[in-house]
């Protein structure tokens, strides 16, 4: 099984910022429902944002791996953990690292 990330790449003529790596300017992260929070840098790192991303439109469940069924924020505040119904309707613990898919861009999450 594979899991397909669509990564959307975003320019800034001010700066370039590196596509995942969140956690590095990002700070205050929580998770509820389906949703993360984040106090994040912006690109000139003058001022801090809250923001917000619904990981809906970033993950999907590919043959029960990573659906929203008990999942909870790990205490790094970068790795999601959840417990996913399998095909045959076992939970099975999977985890993903945020950093692998959520960029800070002048202070706004993106996947």
């Amino acid at each position: 099984m594979r899991m397909t990330v669509v990564l959307s790449l975003v320019a800034s003529a001010a700066v370039q910022v590196a596509a995942g790596d969140f956690s590095a300017t990002c700070s205050g992260t929580s998770y509820f429902s389906t949703s993360i929070t984040s106090f994040c840098d912006s690109a000139d790192q003058e001022s801090t944002e809250k923001t917000d991303i619904d990981l809906k439109k970033c993950l999907a469940n590919v043959g029960g791996r990573l659906v929203f069924c008990d999942c909870g924020l790990a205490g790094d505040k970068k790795t999601l953990n959840c417990r996913c119904t399998d095909a045959s309707g076992t939970k099975k613990p999977t985890s993903i690292n945020l950093d692998t898919c959520l960029s800070n861009i002048d202070a706004t999450l993106t996947c």
